[in-house]
């Protein structure tokens, strides 16, 4: 692994430069979002032009990204 990838319980992150993108899962014994949603946080820093984008998948859906990426040998 290299020294841009952060991970803890619920979160993996990469980053560089000061962007980075985040895979969060929710916990739903804490978490208003029962459903075992996964959020991915993508952000590119660049001073005042910034941008940041959340998106919300279903578990289902994050299954299915999980089998796409090791299909193609990732």
């Amino acid at each position: 692994m290299t020294d841009r990838i952060f991970e803890d319980a619920r979160t993996f992150e990469v980053s560089s430069k000061g962007s980075f993108v985040e895979v969060y899962v929710f916990d739903p014994e804490t978490s208003d979002r029962a459903l075992g949603e996964v959020m991915i946080i993508v952000n590119e820093e660049a001073r005042w032009d910034s941008q940041r984008v959340n998106f919300v998948m279903t578990a289902a859906e994050a299954t299915r990204m999980k089998e796409f990426l090791i299909a193609k040998g990732y």
